[in-house]
């Protein structure tokens, strides 16, 4: 987008035709008044080169990335910053004692090995609106959707998917980021 460049003479000009109309703001060109409003003009002549550069930047800075951000997007974009993390196997099932945990695992599970999904990105979650008044006190132009990302921190580098992430996503979106390394419980390496 191009924005017209006026001259010092074209701001000159159109801050005289906005004097009030009488004798005494008849200025001659290159009289002492035609050279006060050039020299006011000068100054608008620099603002209007910059709003140009100010323009440009702000185009650039805020055109979409992409064109889709769907939340598969979202997962794909996750799974290729981790892509090459690999978590240690096989996984021990709980076992404490010779009876805790009997009842969540077969005779087989010991033997047994499946893959655990080291990120997991839930949909958005967005203000609440419903109808026409509920969630009015809570919507607004600085609401925000939502994007919970759970990660194991024990395999994954949360610093790789924030930045993989946040150069993808909107910006009318907040990314959640959950620890859930110890969610069914802690886990203490000497065991």
């Amino acid at each position: 987008m191009k924005i017209t460049i006026h001259t010092d003479r074209e701001f000159a000009d159109a801050i005289k035709a906005l004097l009030p109309p009488g004798a005494a703001w008849k200025w001659p060109e290159g009289g002492f008044g035609d050279d006060m409003l050039l020299g006011a003009a000068q100054e608008m002549v620099r603002i209007d080169e910059a709003a140009q550069v100010v323009l440009d930047n702000a185009v650039s800075k805020h055109a979409p990335k992409v064109d889709n951000w769907h939340i598969d997007e979202y997962r794909r974009v996750a799974k290729e910053a981790i892509a090459g993390v690999s978590e240690t196997k096989p996984r021990r099932p709980a076992a404490i004692g010779g009876h805790i945990g009997d009842r969540l695992w077969s005779h087989e599970a010991p033997a047994q090995d499946f893959d655990v999904d080291l990120v997991k990105i839930d949909h958005l979650f967005g203000p609440a609106r419903i109808g026409s008044k509920i969630g009015d006190a809570m919507w607004g132009t600085r609401s925000r959707y939502i994007i919970r990302v759970r990660y194991y921190s024990s395999v994954v580098n949360p610093a790789v998917l924030w930045k993989a992430l946040s150069e993808f996503k909107q910006s009318h979106v907040f990314l959640w980021f959950e620890d859930i390394t110890g969610a069914g419980g802690f886990y203490h390496a000497s065991n």
